[in-house]
């Protein structure tokens, strides 16, 4: 079975990596390698929104959590989709308008033309950076775990192979590389879930709710209770979690960036909303028949690689596991092209005000995807125990911090820059710091996170004066979408 697994899977990374040369062959300048020359249709559009939302946090921790807690996580999959309507009908049409008048290539782009701030826009790179580095390392993490457990491939060898394939694309290629790949991947990951799922289906069969109840009683309630594997503070702390990680994350939102015109947002629109709901139904079924398939096991989070062994046959489980491995890659790469436009862009070209040719540019981009992966696949080889603390929360404070920024940024006219950054500064800190302590007092982070840092927000918008007249004119007069 290695075998005819691995052959699927090199097949896979073959074509990735011709998908990237075909991405760098339309890299001209830096419009090309950040926004794909904002070309992009809705349909590949919907799908690279998409893959960048469903890592293997996802698909592989998420099946492994409903596996632990039961049909309750179908409120944490609700928020995620809740969240992804909200980003693109309330943000989504709006940047498509504001980053093709302004010329806007990332998030902190935005942050300096709305808030007349270079200090927001470096707050904003810096925070990127930091919060995305943890975020690769747990996907390389991943991958090294899976090719571990479904083929016999040393940890060590998957994450380096994974990290070498991922950086030569990304790092000539571009954001056109990343959407190239990313419909190829999304596709595939439609098809490795729904295979594992029909799998799943024909050895349990269509109504497994007897055999659920059975086996774990507990998870089959509405709401948890006394015996319950979870409390209810918990659960709301993680649905608050997933909302406000969907809600505004800057990988995802960049990606309103790139798209073409108003008839692409549409389709994109309803593509992403329909594949994001039928998802994450299919990762709480995967949950489910997985806790009757496999009732005790030694670790949940490898629930998924033992249904793919003991319910595929090798090619199935080939296809499976290349669906997974598409969830890890297109995390990872639109995460690197965020680390490089961030760095390059960002802090050296418009904080700095270097003077940087195109071609420049590029290289330096290049550049940071390889030093940035390097260092990825190096604590993804060794993980340090420190950054567990920061792993859990970094997706949550990512999406809290930019959040507020583009939420009111679009939508309150009196918002300003002292406003912008104490929402980042405090969302952040408080994130990390309450993590650090415990979640002390019964109060976990996002929920203290919350408690500060929307007070704080309001207090110093409040008492700082409004943004200029002009300023606003850019974001909040009645253009549309060309």
């Amino acid at each position: 079975m290695n075998y005819i697994v691995q052959a699927v899977i090199l097949v896979y990374f073959v074509g990735m990596f011709a998908l990237g040369i075909l991405g760098e062959q339309r890299t001209k300048n830096t419009a090309d390698y950040y926004v794909a020359g904002r070309q992009v249709n809705g349909f590949f559009a919907g799908i690279v929104y998409t893959t960048s939302l469903v890592s293997a946090g996802a698909l592989v921790g998420w099946v492994s959590q409903t596996w632990q807690w039961g049909i309750y996580f179908i409120y944490a999959a609700s928020a995620v989709t809740v969240a992804t309507f909200l980003c693109w009908w309330l943000l989504g049409r709006k940047l498509c308008t504001c980053s093709r008048d302004l010329n806007l290539f990332t998030v902190p782009d935005f942050l300096e033309k709305r808030f007349e701030s270079r200090t927001a826009r470096l707050i904003a790179s810096l925070l990127i950076i930091t919060f995305s580095v943890p975020l690769l390392v747990t996907q390389f993490a991943a991958i090294g775990i899976l090719f571990n457990v479904t083929t016999g491939l040393s940890y060590s060898a998957a994450v380096i192979c994974f990290g070498i394939i991922v950086f030569l694309y990304v790092s000539f290629g571009g954001y056109y590389a990343v959407v190239y790949t990313d419909v190829a991947q999304g596709l595939l990951i439609l098809l490795g879930v729904i295979i594992l799922l029909t799998a799943s289906v024909h050895r349990v069969g269509p109504s497994p709710q007897l055999q659920y109840q059975q086996i774990f009683p507990h998870g089959f309630i509405s709401w948890p209770g006394a015996d319950s594997p979870i409390t209810p503070s918990f659960l709301v702390a993680f649905i608050l979690l997933t909302f406000f990680g969907a809600l505004g994350g800057p990988n995802y939102i960049r990606g309103f960036y790139s798209i073409r015109n108003r008839r692409a947002f549409q389709q994109g629109f309803t593509i992403t909303v329909s594949i994001v709901v039928v998802l994450e139904i299919c990762i709480v079924l995967l949950g489910l028949y997985g806790r009757i398939i496999f009732p005790e096991i030694d670790t949940a989070d490898n629930v998924v690689y033992y249904m793919i062994q003991s319910l595929l046959p090798p090619l199935l489980a080939g296809i499976a596991l290349a669906g997974l491995s598409a969830a890890v890659m297109s995390t990872v790469d639109s995460l690197l092209i965020q680390c490089a436009s961030t760095v390059e862009n960002d802090i050296l070209t418009k904080t700095f005000r270097l003077g940087l040719s195109e071609r420049r540019r590029i290289s330096i981009a290049r550049a940071t995807v390889a030093i940035i992966g390097g260092i990825c696949v190096f604590w993804g080889l060794n993980p340090p125990e420190y950054l567990a603390f920061l792993m859990y929360p970094a997706w949550g404070a990512l999406g809290l911090s930019f959040a507020w920024v583009f939420f009111l940024g679009l939508y309150w006219r009196r918002f300003n820059k002292t406003g912008a950054i104490t929402s980042m500064v405090t969302s952040s800190v408080t994130f990390v710091v309450w993590n650090a302590l415990g979640n002390p007092l019964g109060i976990y982070h996002i929920q203290m996170a919350l408690l500060v840092s929307v007070p704080a927000t309001l207090i110093a918008t409040l008492l700082t004066p409004p943004p200029r007249a002009e300023t606003l004119s850019h974001f909040f007069a009645p253009s549309k979408v060309p």
